[in-house]
């Protein structure tokens, strides 16, 4: 609607000068995040370090700035401090303000150079791409059922496993697992482990492939117990020949 395009929530104010120092694209995503951060601080949505969630999509409707350039960005800010990314997720982020401010108020052409250099260097698309395939693990992890503990911490192994193997997961394939291993093992939490144990060791994301070679291991045990053995005669006065040589 015409309402919506001529409406202030519609328009971004971001300062002239920080843009010249850090870039457009950057100027803006900053002043966003600023945004972000005040009705964070306010809500009391930071953690204890200062941290808190971005929705990327978000981001992305309030600056245009696609999620792959929000990464980016990211990998460049980080450079100078003004931005922290959480080890645990790479869309939880800190945004150091008091480092924004003296950006804006400093003075010296020198300092100026300096920080605009190391920010504007080359975009290295490679941590990029690992910020963003982070960012996918972390919400493919958040998947997985944690109603018993082992086999919550079985299923991170599996999923870790995986994905860092490059195999193609996505959330269906995560959902599609849990549910198929859940149907087949009910409430035996130990035949649940045995079968995530395969699919992690054989790099399988379908648990049914993990769930026929668990099938064929128990066929084999059952096998090997219902061999026929040999029952040894233990020798008595009774079998004993009284016959002497």
């Amino acid at each position: 609607m015409l309402s919506d395009v001529v409406s202030p929530s519609s328009y971004l104010t971001f300062n002239v000068t920080i843009a010249q120092i850090i870039g457009l694209t950057n100027a803006v995503y900053c002043a966003e995040l600023l945004d972000i951060y005040a009705k964070a601080r306010k809500k009391k949505k930071l953690d204890e370090n200062n941290f808190f969630v971005l929705n990327r999509d978000y981001v992305k409707s309030k600056t245009s700035i696609k999620v792959d350039e929000q990464y980016l960005c990211d990998a460049s800010l980080s450079k100078v401090g003004l931005i922290t990314t959480s080890a645990e997720n790479p869309d939880k982020i800190r945004f150091d303000v008091e480092i924004f401010m003296q950006i804006i108020a400093e003075e010296d052409s020198k300092e100026l150079s300096k920080i605009s250099k190391q920010i504007n260097l080359p975009k290295n698309k490679t941590d990029s791409k690992k910020l963003k395939k982070e960012s996918i693990k972390y919400a493919l992890l958040n998947l997985l059922s944690n109603d018993n503990v082992n086999i919550h911490k079985a299923l991170v192994e599996w999923l870790e496993s995986v994905y860092d193997e490059g195999k193609y997961v996505i959330k269906e394939t995560v959902l599609d697992f849990q549910n198929t291993l859940f149907k087949y093992a009910g409430s035996d939490v130990q035949k649940a482990l045995d079968i995530i144990a395969k699919a992690t060791s054989q790099g399988w994301t379908n648990c049914v492939y993990a769930i026929d070679s668990y099938e064929k291991e128990q066929k084999l045990l059952e096998n090997s117990k219902s061999v026929r053995t040999t029952k040894l005669k233990v020798a008595s006065s009774n079998n004993l020949s009284d016959k002497k040589y």
